[in-house]
């Protein structure tokens, strides 16, 4: 019997029953003379790394071979021993890969001769997957950037576009599984105006401390997840911020948070990282501002001159290169006392000299928050009206900026 049983052709037929509420497959091993067959089973149909898998032989016939049957898992690093007759058990190492994993068994005879045959068994591996906190495995990259807005960090422009967003994957738990992500970038203008906005979806997981496994479960995830399909083998360390369009001292907004179109785990909105940048731009810069000017005192209030309730300024202004904020103080040029730009004339406005004191932008300094555009403040004006002689005001003012 024993020589009809290993020259005979093998063949498997996969079947499935239920024991307490968990799956088993079974594969039967039966030789063509019907006389003796193999069972091979295993006690769950999936199994996640860490898992202990029993197998189970089962033979018709206990008599019908005189030698040994050992099972083979073809996963690397894994061993089969015995606890019990005919009944095996091994664990699933924590770094393999989600798959299915084929049983085979070796037959060694009593000559000692061995035969190995392929089954249709399978275990199941499938991966735990959870989120992880972003504050354990993301950071920016080579500068961390401020959470509050009013304290941005300053950067020139290449330093901004060589920001990266770098994942520490060795501090990812073993049982967390891949992590999905959405980088979102934004882009204020001084004003507070949204400029642009940028968004990036990509995904890293643990290292499993092989290049060619790391890239083989890359390729599984990028393949799996349709908005994942662009994103390259070298971004799962890290990922350039995505900019294009920075405007001189535009803020610039990052924002990282799991992916939620992944279903996987609960929503958690305080699991998030946002850091800002400002771009440093020039530390001279121009503006024109239009107000409603309101004379204080004359130094030749006797030589009576008309004032009318507009005045247009180009002003020129200096930029704190660290903060980005307006020093309060600017200078102009421009029209004053006017009812119109075209509205000048005897005793109806001139042309003027400015010194603006910005009380607004003081306060903006002090990181109070108020509205970008609107200026109030005194202005000194050495004044030049049309058919009038020079003169100095002291005026008051509130107007808006551009």
């Amino acid at each position: 019997m024993k020589s009809v049983f290993i020259g005979c052709f093998l063949f498997c037929v996969v079947g499935i029953s239920s024991t307490y509420a968990q799956s088993k497959t079974s594969v039967l091993i039966q030789s063509t003379d019907e006389d003796e067959w193999i069972e091979v089973s295993v006690d769950r149909s999936i199994y996640f790394p860490g898992d202990t898998v029993f197998l189970t032989i089962q033979r018709n016939d206990k008599t019908a071979i005189a030698g040994v049957i050992s099972p083979i898992l073809l996963i690397e690093g894994t061993t089969f021993k015995s606890v019990g007759r005919l009944r095996h058990s091994t664990v699933i190492p924590q770094e393999v890969a989600p798959g299915l994993y084929p049983v085979g068994i070796r037959v060694t005879d009593a000559g000692g001769r061995r035969f190995r045959y392929v089954t249709d068994c399978v275990v199941t591996v499938e991966e735990h997957q959870d989120v992880e906190q972003i504050s354990r495995y993301v950071t920016i990259f080579p500068e961390a950037g401020s959470d509050n807005i009013r304290t941005a960090i300053t950067q020139d422009l290449q330093q901004i576009r060589n920001l990266r967003v770098r994942f520490q994957r060795d501090s990812i738990r073993n049982d967390m599984g891949p992590q999905f992500l959405r980088i979102t970038t934004t882009v204020l203008t001084r004003d507070g105006t949204v400029a642009a906005s940028y968004d990036r979806r990509v995904v890293t997981f643990r290292s499993r401390g092989d290049p060619n496994k790391d890239r083989a479960i890359f390729v599984q995830y990028r393949t799996a997840y349709g908005a994942y399909a662009n994103i390259r083998r070298e971004e799962l360390d890290q990922v350039l911020v995505p900019v294009d369009s920075l405007p001189d001292w535009a803020i610039l907004g990052i924002h990282i948070e799991p992916d939620y179109t992944i279903k996987i785990g609960a929503v958690d909105r305080s699991n998030s990282m946002t850091r800002y940048f400002r771009v440093r731009g020039s530390m001279i810069e121009a503006g024109f501002s239009l107000a409603i000017p309101k004379v204080m005192h004359d130094t030749r209030a006797r030589d009576t001159t008309q004032y009318g309730t507009t005045s247009g300024m180009i002003r020129f202004y200096y930029v704190n290169p660290g903060s980005g904020n307006r020093f309060p103080v600017s200078v102009g040029i421009g029209m004053f006392g006017v009812n119109s730009p075209i509205d000048i004339g005897t005793g109806r406005g001139g042309f003027a000299l400015s010194m603006f004191l910005d009380l607004a932008e003081m306060v903006r300094i002090v990181n109070v928050g108020f509205l970008k555009k609107v200026n109030i403040g005194l202005e000194v004006d050495p004044f030049f009206p049309i058919g009038r002689k020079a003169r100095m005001l002291f005026v008051a003012q509130a107007g808006v900026s551009f």
